[in-house]
């Protein structure tokens, strides 16, 4: 197929998106009323998505700048040793975009998973080197050493992720990762949460979004984010990966994909009802973590996602399930239909109006579109720059090309959308209590309260019209509940209102006295 070509090499560009950067859009970022940043790992890597960290203490050098004093100060290092590591130009700005988001107070969470390191890790890079004679040898779990005498082979073979040599696995005991790589693992980790070391947390991040958790044992968790939280007790730990089961969780937040997935279930792919979908939101609200029930995120498209535009584009899909041209040669990589905008603001404003913190994945604001990794990793379409129109003949052999622009109106509906979230009490803090669950006609309805403040909401995920009937609003007769993204209202009567919701249509009422 034409995309096997493409996508190995897609897969290791890199764009220019870079910390410079960042400081530049902090403006574009508070006129989202943005309050929190999860950054994607920063650490030296050789590939795009930087899971293959050749360091867990550098920034990598696409992110910043390289200057020659730092490969002086860097040859210096002895990367087993915190004492000697040096704030090379790209860390030092890191902490420069951590500074200026905290000056705004955005918080800053980074994303991370400690099971396995890339090849060009400085510790396996040493035992490639050095093989059983390597000081490191013992950091990972080595299946057979290279024979000398057979120069023109390697006998070398190792404990890897899904089997990929790119992923060396580091090596575990019953309780995690070995000391060594454990003791370096801590070390990076207080590195970023107190970069200067004086036991002030204010210049490091605020956070940490794991993935792959599911690949070490819940002691080692439970052990590091207790010490995550010797250096910062307002840390938020944030579970990626999967819990298997566990009854507890040393996270703040455990698997905000389940969000995704519930909500696409019912809008997109009509696999599960509008009961099945109150209940599942249910338990993730009930979910026990340390910081209560309140602490959710609210998370549907991601770096681990095709794009939100594109879902919608491609209805029935299960969620995060590897949907692109890659694996199925029927997805749709065309842009998105006014059908599917019509879903993607649906979703957002459910994503808005749910308990819970919603995240935006960058660009999905500007309308951005494709299918996941790499797909949905395309640089941003900034309004100041011509972008040259898209092609997706190297995937799939269709010769068309489709202009790439900043769709002012979605990023109009973001703004509008986060504005009310934030005007509203009741949409932030409120109570949330279900109004009406209808599973022939596809309805689904509920009231965020915070005080004698409300709001209520309703959803039509079928594909006709449907007449939702909302009761025992506590609203005397007369009250009239605005619409401020639709523009329309209705009037409280014996304490209910009826509305004809269109296909695939939600509302948001606002009781106005």
């Amino acid at each position: 197929m034409v995309h096997e070509a493409f996508y190995p090499a897609a897969l290791l560009r890199h764009y220019g998106g870079d910390l410079q950067g960042m400081l530049q859009r902090l403006d574009y970022l508070d006129s989202l009323n943005i309050t929190g940043v999860i950054l994607t790992p920063v650490f030296e890597a050789r590939s795009s998505h930087k899971y293959d960290a050749a360091s867990f203490h550098h920034v990598d050098r696409h992110f910043g700048p390289r200057m020659d004093v730092d490969t002086t100060f860097l040859n210096r290092e002895n990367p087993v040793d915190p004492k000697t590591w040096y704030f090379t130009s790209a860390d030092r700005l890191f902490l420069d975009v951590i500074n200026a988001l905290h000056r705004r107070g955005i918080r800053v969470l980074l994303s991370a998973q400690f099971a396995h390191c890339g090849a060009d890790f400085w510790a396996f890079q040493d035992v490639l080197k050095q093989q059983e004679k390597s000081i490191y040898a013992n950091w990972f779990t080595v299946k057979s050493w290279d024979k000398p005498e057979t120069p023109y082979s390697s006998e070398f073979d190792f404990d890897k992720m899904w089997g990929i040599d790119a992923f060396p696995r580091f090596r575990q005991d019953t309780l995690g990762l070995v000391p060594g790589p454990k003791d370096y693992v801590y070390a990076a980790t207080r590195r970023w949460m107190d970069p200067n070391g004086d036991g002030n947390p204010a210049d490091g991040i605020d956070g940490w979004c794991v993935d792959l958790t599911e690949e070490l044992p819940q002691a080692f968790w439970e052990q590091w984010a207790a010490y995550c939280r010797t250096l910062n007790p307002d840390v938020l730990l944030v579970n990626m990966g999967e819990s298997k089961g566990r009854a507890a969780t040393p996270f703040d937040v455990d698997r905000p994909h389940a969000f995704g997935r519930a909500v696409t279930s019912f809008m997109l792919a009509e696999s599960i009802s509008s009961t099945t979908l109150d209940a599942q939101l249910m338990e993730l609200r009930s979910r026990t973590t340390l910081s209560g029930s309140d602490v959710l995120l609210n998370l549907v498209g991601s770096h681990e996602t095709d794009r939100i535009a594109s879902m919608c584009q491609n209805l029935g899909l299960p969620y995060d399930q590897r949907n692109s041209p890659r694996e199925n040669p029927a997805y749709r990589i065309t842009p998105p239909d006014d059908s599917a905008r019509a879903l993607q603001r649906m979703i957002i404003l459910l994503q808005n109006a749910l308990p819970g913190s919603p995240v935006l994945y960058f660009g999905d604001e500007a309308g951005m579109w494709g299918g996941d990794d790499p797909d949905n990793r395309k640089p941003m379409p900034w309004p100041e720059f011509p972008m040259e129109a898209e092609s997706t003949f190297e995937v799939n052999g269709d010769d068309r090309a489709w202009p790439v622009t900043f769709d002012s109106s979605m990023y109009r509906y973001y703004r509008t959308v986060h504005a009310l979230r934030k005007d509203l009490l009741p949409l932030r803090t409120g109570t949330m209590q279900t109004l009406l669950l209808d599973d022939v006609a596809s309805l689904y309805a509920f009231v965020r309260a915070s005080g004698s403040e409300k709001v209520y909401v309703a959803v039509n995920a079928g594909d006709r019209p449907q007449v939702c009937t909302l009761s025992y609003l506590g609203l005397p007769d007369g009250v009239r509940l605005e619409d401020p993204l639709l523009g329309v209202s209705f009037f409280v009567r014996r304490d209910a209102v009826s509305i004809t919701l269109p296909g695939r249509t939600a509302t948001l009422l606002v009781p106005r006295y």
